[in-house]
C-alpha cells in the first residue's frame, strides 16, 4: 500500500500539471496537433525503452483487443475531449471535472461485481463527490455562464477512464509487465490521432522549438510516458477504484497550478470542496487498506 500510495502522488502530480500544460501547447497549436505529437513521443520513449528491454509489446488477438480497448477508451478519446474542454474553460475547473471519475468507477465496478461494498470507501468517495458539487454547483462558482455546456462535455473524460479502469482491471493479460502493456495503449492511441490529424487536413509541427508551447509538448510526451506505466501499475497492485481516487489528487494540483500559471484566482467554494476531495482520498486509502489486511488475515 504505501509503494501505491507513492506511484498514486507522482501520478497525480504529473496529471494535475499537464492540465494547464496542455492549455499552453493549445494556445501554440490545434488540438488535434497537441494530441497527436504527444502521444507519438510518449510512444517512442516506451517504444525504444522496451527494444532496450527486448520486451516488445505481444501482438497476438488478445493483447491487441487489449490495446485497442484501453487505448482509444482510456486514452485518445479522453485526452482529444480534454484539449478541446480546456479552451474554454480555467483549467482548475477542468481539474474538478476530472475528479469526479472515482464516483464513475466505482458505480462501474460494483456493477460489474469487480469490487465489493465498503461503507468507508463509499463515505469517502461520497465525500469526494460533495466536494466537486460544492465547486460546480454555486451561482459564483463558474466565470461565465457560458461554460456550462463545456463542463458537461467534460464530464465525458471521467466516465470514460472509469470505464477503462474496469476493463483493465478485469482484462488486464497479468503475464505483461505494465511498460509493455503501456506501450501497446499508446501505440494504438498515437494511430488514432494520426487518423484525426490527417482527416482534418493537416497539422503543425512543434519544430523549431517556440516558447511554452513546444516545450509543453515535449514535456506532455515524456511524463505521458512515465504516467502510463505508473497507471497499469497501481491497477495491478491495488485495483481500478484504488486508481480512481487519483483525480482528487489531480484536482489539487490542478487548481494549484493554475493560479500559479495563469493566475486564476478561486472562492472559498473551491477551497472547501478541494479540501472534501483530500478527507475522501483519506478514508478511500483507509477503507483498502482494511480490506488488504482481511484479505491477508483469511485462510
Amino acid at each position: 500500500m504505501a509503494l501505491a500510495l507513492v506511484f498514486l502522488l507522482t501520478l497525480g502530480s504529473i496529471w494535475g500539471v499537464s492540465i494547464s500544460a496542455t492549455k499552453l501547447a493549445v494556445t501554440g497549436f490545434g488540438p488535434f496537433s497537441v494530441v497527436f505529437w504527444y502521444a507519438l513521443i510518449a510512444f517512442l520513449v516506451l517504444g525504444a525503452l522496451s527494444l532496450i528491454r527486448r520486451k516488445p509489446p505481444p501482438l497476438d488477438g488478445r493483447h491487441l483487443r487489449y490495446y485497442l480497448a484501453s487505448g482509444l477508451i482510456g486514452f485518445a478519446v479522453p485526452s482529444l475531449n480534454n484539449v478541446i474542454v480546456v479552451q474554454h474553460v480555467p483549467a482548475g475547473i477542468l481539474s474538478t471535472v476530472i475528479a469526479t471519475a472515482p464516483v464513475f468507477t466505482y458505480a462501474i465496478a460494483l456493477a460489474a461485481r469487480q469490487e465489493r461494498f465498503q461503507a468507508v470507501r463509499a463515505v469517502g468517495i461520497g465525500l469526494g463527490l460533495v466536494g466537486t458539487f460544492v465547486i460546480l454547483l454555486p451561482a459564483n462558482s463558474l466565470p461565465d455562464a457560458g461554460m456550462a455546456p463545456w463542463v458537461a462535455l467534460g464530464l465525458l473524460t471521467p466516465f470514460l477512464y472509469g470505464v477503462t479502469a474496469v476493463i483493465i482491471g478485469r482484462f488486464m493479460p497479468r503475464e505483461t509487465d505494465a511498460m509493455t502493456l503501456a506501450t501497446g495503449f499508446l501505440g494504438v492511441a498515437t494511430v488514432f490521432f494520426l487518423a484525426i490529424l490527417l482527416a482534418s487536413g493537416g497539422g503543425q509541427v512543434p519544430w523549431p522549438p517556440v516558447w511554452p508551447a513546444s516545450h509543453m509538448v515535449l514535456w506532455l510526451g515524456i511524463s505521458s510516458s512515465a504516467a502510463y506505466v505508473l497507471y497499469f501499475q497501481i491497477i495491478r497492485m491495488a485495483g481500478p477504484v484504488y486508481l480512481s481516487q487519483v483525480g482528487y489528487l489531480v484536482v489539487s494540483i490542478g487548481v494549484l497550478a493554475g493560479m500559479a500559471v495563469f493566475g486564476e484566482r478561486h472562492s472559498l467554494w473551491v477551497w472547501l470542496g478541494i479540501g472534501l476531495m483530500v478527507g475522501g482520498l483519506t478514508l478511500v486509502n483507509l477503507g483498502q487498506l482494511r480490506a488488504m489486511r482481511r484479505a491477508r488475515a483469511e485462510p
